[in-house]
């Protein structure tokens, strides 16, 4: 019985050292335990706003109407139909409602144990805020709930907070995306502003990103040819233009940006059938873009109009009305299986081989009439590529006597057997007279041989 005493006096004693311990505890965080719970306001009150190349990070205030007696969450929501209705209402004027896909928020804002106050972030899209540069814009948030017996101030639940973008960019931040001759006229005629090809023409459009690039991101291209109609009669285009139709054209449907790339490229391609067809007149097209992925358009400068001016766009090939020689044959003849013949004989399948090459063969056409020669082309035989040509001259005269340099290649490769390669003239002239001069080859061999050269004519 002793023994029990003293321990139940032990246990007494221990429990009344607990007792004098809590009293001495903080006795303001043993209020806040027996509080009520607070009232969450919203606020407009923001903090530094986060600039990045993709979005704006915006640090938004609530208000809490006293200490939080527990650590609680409070839940959040994108509201920009209180924005629109304000202004409808006219209660908030000169100001754009940001659509609601282009702001992510913070499901909840933490409270923690003792705060009169809690922090969120509104994330928007740096597109959006592009979009609207040099005006107002407006973001709304509404408190959906709070835990733990806390209430939310039923007269401001809802925050809406104002930023003026000229107080976020410059005009120098803006990421255009235009076209590098938007808003102007291209014109595809005398070799200018157009490649050409055995299939057509193709007319290269470059389009360029302002401000520093960041992700990848893709622009459409679409032809526009309801509005050249209107553009001949204000006389922006001549009488003699018409427009070029589906099905006359193919156009790249989208310029795809890489990663941190600040230009991509477009092309519009039309067969020489087409061209052939619409002699005497001019063919035009609107390309505009749209839809970009990421960033905003130039409208001044989202679109370009081409014309192609199919008389001085014209070529063809006029080899066959040469008359063809060598300075030096294949042993079996100009007529052999290999012999010389077969450079001009349009069949990429035969091939001229010369033995014993030096570096010294001469290749001529000569025309009844002055050709116009504006491009050539090579094609690689079928046999090793030590054979290939790598140096040559292409050479013009009317006389025969004097020869005048129209093209000069060196250290040029065929990648692949049966190639056909184009080589342009950079300043064509009209001679009677032409002579390829071939001065080397690839090497490692003593055999010259090409399947095929062919001469373009140009108007």
């Amino acid at each position: 019985m002793k023994r029990f005493k003293i321990i139940t006096w032990v246990a007494m004693v221990s429990v009344s050292f607990g007792i004098v311990a809590c009293q001495d505890t903080d006795l303001e965080d043993f209020d806040l335990q027996k509080s009520q719970g607070v009232r969450v306001t919203a606020s407009n009150t923001i903090g530094n706003i986060i600039k990045t190349n993709e979005s704006l990070t915006i640090p938004v205030h609530l208000k809490l109407s006293g200490g939080a007696g527990k650590a609680f969450e409070v839940g959040l929501q994108v509201n920009q139909d209180t924005v629109l209705k304000q202004i409808q209402e006219g209660k908030l004027r000169d100001i754009v409602a940001i659509a609601s896909s282009a702001v992510m928020i913070d499901n909840v804002a933490k409270v923690t144990y003792g705060s009169d106050a809690a922090q969120f972030n509104l994330t928007v899209t740096r597109t959006e805020v592009e979009k609207y540069f040099g005006k107002k814009i407006a973001i709304g948030y509404t408190i959906a709930n709070v835990g733990k017996g806390n209430t939310i101030d039923a007269a401001q639940n809802t925050g809406i907070i104002v930023l003026n973008t000229a107080d976020l960019l410059t005009l120098a931040d803006i990421h255009y995306i235009s076209l590098q001759t938007g808003g102007a006229l291209i014109e595809a005629k005398d070799r200018q502003n157009y490649t050409s090809s055995s299939g057509g023409i193709s007319i290269p459009m470059l389009v360029n990103l302002a401000s520093f690039p960041g992700s990848a991101f893709s622009v459409d291209a679409v032809a526009d040819a309801a509005i050249i109609p209107s553009l001949i009669q204000d006389k922006t285009l001549p009488e003699n233009t018409v427009a070029l139709k589906n099905g006359e054209f193919t156009l790249t449907s989208k310029a795809n940006f890489p990663s941190n790339a600040s230009e991509a490229r477009l092309s519009l391609d039309i067969p020489w059938t087409v061209i052939n067809n619409n002699l005497g007149k001019q063919l035009a097209i609107v390309v505009r873009l749209q839809n970009p992925t990421l960033h905003i358009l130039n409208a001044e400068k989202s679109f370009t109009i081409i014309l192609v001016d199919c008389d001085n766009i014209l070529e063809e090939d006029v080899t066959h009305l040469g008359v063809f020689t060598v300075n030096r044959d294949n042993n079996s003849g100009a007529n052999s299986n290999e012999g010389s013949l077969k450079l001009v004989d349009n069949n990429l399948d035969s091939k001229f081989l010369q033995s014993d090459y030096i570096g010294d063969l001469e290749c001529t056409l000569v025309f009844a009439q002055p050709q116009k020669i504006g491009a050539y082309t090579l094609t690689s035989a079928n046999d090793a590529d030590s054979r290939d040509p790598k140096d040559w001259v292409l050479q013009g005269s009317n006389d025969g006597i004097v020869w005048t340099t129209i093209d000069s290649r060196s250290g040029e490769m065929f990648s692949a057997r049966k190639l056909t390669r184009r080589f342009n003239v950079q300043f064509p002239t009209s001679y009677l007279r032409y002579r390829l001069n071939i001065t080397a080859i690839k090497g490692g061999t003593n055999l010259f041989q090409l399947a095929e050269w062919r001469m373009i004519k140009v108007r």
